[in-house]
């Protein structure tokens, strides 16, 4: 099973959806910036060794939320054939820290 909400909390690249959820036509993605400092969003779709990406490098300030709609191309093949969606958050600082990002996909 999906899970459709996620607190981005670490720089490491993180599955949102991996192969095989079927979730294949969300109407909806969000991503709120609840940390104290800007976030660093890059959003892509993954299939083994190649990253097709949907953002890169997409500034969201603090307090501030971002979301993507079906008009901007987020259906994908989510099938066990299909793609992965993968997300990655830093602060800009191209060091440890983190920026917090919360992840709700409405299906």
């Amino acid at each position: 099973m999906a899970t459709l909400q996620h607190n981005i909390t670490t720089i490491l690249t993180k599955d949102l959806l991996t192969v095989g959820d079927n979730v294949n036509n969300a109407k909806y993605i969000s991503f709120s910036n609840v940390g104290s400092s800007t976030a660093y969003l890059d959003l892509f779709l993954n299939k083994k060794e190649n990253n097709y990406y949907l953002i890169k490098n997409r500034q969201i300030g603090v307090g501030q939320t971002l979301t993507l709609s079906k008009d901007n191309n987020i259906a994908f093949d989510n099938t066990s054939n299909g793609f992965s969606l993968r997300i990655q958050v830093d602060d800009g600082q191209g060091g440890p820290g983190v920026a917090l990002v919360d992840v709700v996909i409405t299906k």
